[in-house]
């Protein structure tokens, strides 16, 4: 079962979408450039539409639920954030660097499909080589 938590949209938050900390403890909105921001959740497909500037609106924590791929995804590899102001997911780069981690794809999926996420909460190390 997912666990929700009721905010404030600050801005446009489409359904499917990773949300970060807004200006204020109740508000969060879209991820910055490349992704950026303090990861919360997902505002769940399931909800169909979009919020507006604030909207209530409730987001997943934790737990599966359905979101916005940003490219080809697979299930069973750790999600982070595309690195745009989307807020969908690809899967975990294998390259060098550190990332924040927003989950774990549970189905398979291509650009602009919802699939199905365990959204989590960590960061991951790539070392290099």
């Amino acid at each position: 079962m997912s666990k929700r938590r009721p905010y404030i949209a600050q801005g446009t938050i489409n359904s499917g979408t990773g949300v970060v900390q807004g200006a204020t403890e109740t508000q969060v909105k879209a991820p910055g450039s490349g992704g950026s921001g303090d990861y919360i959740g997902v505002y769940a497909f399931e909800a169909n539409n979009p919020k507006e500037d604030g909207d209530r609106v409730g987001i997943v924590i934790y737990g599966p639920c359905k979101v916005l791929a940003g490219g080809t995804v697979t299930a069973g590899k750790k999600a982070v954030f595309k690195s745009d102001t989307t807020g969908s997911f690809v899967n975990c780069p294998t390259t060098e660097g550190q990332y924040e981690l927003c989950g774990k794809f549970l189905q398979s999926g291509v650009d602009g499909e919802y699939v199905d996420m365990l959204v989590m909460h960590g960061s991951i190390t790539i070392p290099g080589t």
